[in-house]
């Protein structure tokens, strides 16, 4: 079955360029989303896993603590639940309010 030129020229001008061009940034954009799905999905690396038993030893940030064990009793862990555990650990760190140790002296002259 061959295409007349008629009947071609008629499909062609159904498609402007800006169809075409708003198609293209479309197909961009979601194979950008699906490279980013893919990569939250891999496995972490063993630096990334060795920081992790790191926050199960620590009692600085129990809820850190508890989360980062759950973590170890999986077999994998993702990408996304290493990222989810940073972030809890830096809004506990963030909330926690750490004062210094008074010297001797300085409770001495409180009293």
């Amino acid at each position: 079955m061959l295409i007349s030129k008629d009947q071609f020229l008629k499909f062609k001008s159904k498609f402007n360029l800006e169809d075409v061009l708003n198609t293209v940034v479309v197909l961009v954009i979601l194979s950008i989303i699906f490279c980013a799905v893919l990569a939250l999905k891999r496995p972490i690396e063993s630096q990334k896993y060795h920081k992790v038993m790191l926050l199960t030893e620590q009692y600085t940030y129990p809820a850190t603590q508890k989360m980062a064990n759950h973590l170890i009793l999986q077999d994998d862990i993702v990408t996304s639940d290493y990222f989810r555990l940073m972030w809890a650990h830096r809004t506990e760190s963030s909330k926690v309010k750490e004062y210094p140790a008074m010297a001797q002296d300085d409770a001495e002259q409180a009293n």
